[in-house]
C-alpha cells in the first residue's frame, strides 16, 4: 500500500523522501525521483507532511515515539494512513499536540493495485486547516477524499466499519459456497450470480476468489493483516457495547487459518476453514 501511494505522490511532483527497513523496496521510488532517507528521522526532518504506512497501533506509536516526533519540524503534519484503532488515532493526536506538530487521521480504503493507480478512498479527520494542507497530497493517490470532522478516531472507526462490512460479506460468501458444494450444486452458476450481484469491484473479486479457491493474496488482503483489523473492530465495538457476531465467527476462523500457516494468504481463505468444518475436501 505504502509503495503504491508513494509512487503516486512522486508522479504528482511533490518533493518526496522515503524510508523502508528493506532498502531494495525504495529503489523504484528513488528511480521515480524520490530521495532515499537513511533512517526515519532523516526522512521527516524537513518535511511539511509526514506519512506513515505501517502495520498496526504498536508499530505506528513506536515509530512516532522513537524516531519521528523529535525530528519533525514545528507545525509539520503527520498523516497516518494505517488502519489503527480509534483510540490510537486520538492518542497520536495528543502526542503531536504536546510536541507542537499536528496529526491527521487518513486511513485509506482500497487494495494495493488501487493504491498504485491513485484510486483509493481517503477518510480524513483532524484540524480543518491541517486537513486542507494534506488534501492535495491525498488526492495524488485517491479518487475520493472524504473529510469527516475533527475527532481523529472517527476516521478509523469509519474505516473499521467498512472493513467489517467486507469481512462479513466474505464470511457469508464462504458459507454459501460451502452449502452449495455440500448440496451437490454446480459452483460455476453460483459464482456467476455472485459476481454479477456484487457490484463493487472488490466484492466481484472475492466472489471469484472464493469460487476458484484462489487465495494466494494477489490483489486482496493478507490474512494476518485482516485478522488485526477484525480484532480492532471487535475491540472498538466492545468498548461501545455493540455485539458483532459475524466478526467473532470471522475472528475464530482467521485465528485457525493463521495457526494453519495461512497468515500470508488472502483473508477470504477462511473459506478453507468453512470447507473443513463442512467435511469438504
Amino acid at each position: 500500500m505504502g509503495s503504491g501511494m508513494a509512487g503516486c505522490i512522486a508522479k504528482a511532483g511533490f518533493d518526496l523522501a522515503v524510508f523502508n527497513r528493506t532498502r531494495e523496496k525504495m529503489a523504484p521510488l528513488v528511480a521515480a525521483g524520490a530521495r532515499a532517507a537513511t533512517d526515519p528521522a532523516d526522512a521527516v526532518r524537513d518535511a511539511d507532511v509526514v506519512i506513515t504506512s505501517l502495520m498496526d497501533d504498536a508499530s505506528v506509536l513506536a515509530m512516532v515515539r522513537s524516531n519521528v516526533l523529535a525530528a519533525m519540524k514545528p507545525g509539520a503534519i503527520h498523516l497516518g494512513v494505517t488502519t489503527v484503532s480509534p483510540g490510537c488515532a486520538d492518542e497520536l493526536a495528543r502526542i503531536h499536540a504536546a510536541a507542537g506538530s499536528l496529526y491527521v487521521a487518513g486511513p485509506v480504503v482500497g487494495r494495493p493495485d488501487a493504491a498504485a493507480a491513485g484510486d483509493l478512498l481517503s477518510i480524513l479527520a483532524g484540524d480543518a486547516a491541517a486537513i486542507e494542507r494534506v488534501t492535495p497530497v491525498c488526492r495524488s493517490y485517491s479518487r475520493m477524499v472524504m473529510p469527516i470532522g475533527e475527532r481523529h478516531g472517527a476516521a478509523n472507526a469509519l474505516k473499521l466499519a467498512i472493513n467489517y462490512m467486507m469481512v462479513s460479506i466474505i464470511e457469508a460468501m464462504g458459507e454459501v459456497y460451502a452449502f452449495a458444494d455440500r448440496s451437490g450444486v454446480p459452483l460455476a452458476p453460483l459464482q456467476g450470480f455472485l459476481v454479477e450481484a456484487m457490484g463493487h469491484p472488490a466484492l466481484k473479486m472475492y466472489a471469484e476468489k472464493i469460487g476458484r479457491r484462489d487465495f494466494a493474496g494477489r490483489g486482496g488482503f493478507a490474512m494476518a493483516a485482516g485478522l488485526k483489523d477484525v480484532k480492532l473492530m471487535l475491540a472498538a465495538a466492545g468498548e461501545l457495547g455493540v455485539p458483532l457476531e459475524i466478526g467473532e465467527i470471522a475472528r475464530r476462523k482467521m485465528d485457525e487459518a493463521v495457526a494453519d500457516g495461512m497468515a500470508e494468504t488472502d483473508w477470504s481463505a477462511t473459506y478453507e476453514i468453512t470447507r473443513r468444518k463442512a467435511g469438504l475436501n
